[in-house]
C-alpha cells in the first residue's frame, strides 16, 4: 500500500525524485526563464510533480542566500528535502 504524507500519495515515481533531489548535484532545478524544473540527468520536464511536493510541503526551495552544494549553481533554484519529504522517501505515513 502506498503511504500517503501530508495529503500527497507516496508512489514509486515520486519518490524516485525525492531521491534524485536528495542526491542533488545540481540534477534538479528550476529555469526562471521558462518557468520549469528539470531533471537534467535526464533531460526530462518534473515541473508538475515538483509543484505538488512544494504543495505537499516535502520539498522547499533554497533562498537566493543559502550555500549551494556540489554541482549547484548560483543562478540556479534548487530543493530541499522537508522532514514530510524524509517520510515520503522513506514510504512512511
Amino acid at each position: 500500500m502506498t503511504a500517503i504524507v501530508n495529503g500527497l500519495a507516496a508512489t514509486p515515481a515520486r519518490r524516485k525524485l525525492l531521491q534524485a533531489i536528495a542526491d542533488g548535484n545540481g540534477r534538479i532545478s528550476y529555469d526562471a526563464n521558462e518557468k520549469t524544473v528539470y531533471d537534467h540527468n535526464t533531460g526530462i520536464r518534473v515541473t508538475n510533480r515538483c509543484r505538488e511536493m512544494v504543495a505537499a510541503e516535502w520539498i522547499r526551495a533554497l533562498t537566493p542566500d543559502e550555500p549551494r552544494g556540489p554541482g549547484e549553481q548560483w543562478f540556479r533554484v534548487y530543493y530541499r528535502l522537508t522532514d514530510l519529504g524524509r517520510t515520503a522517501l522513506r514510504g512512511e505515513s
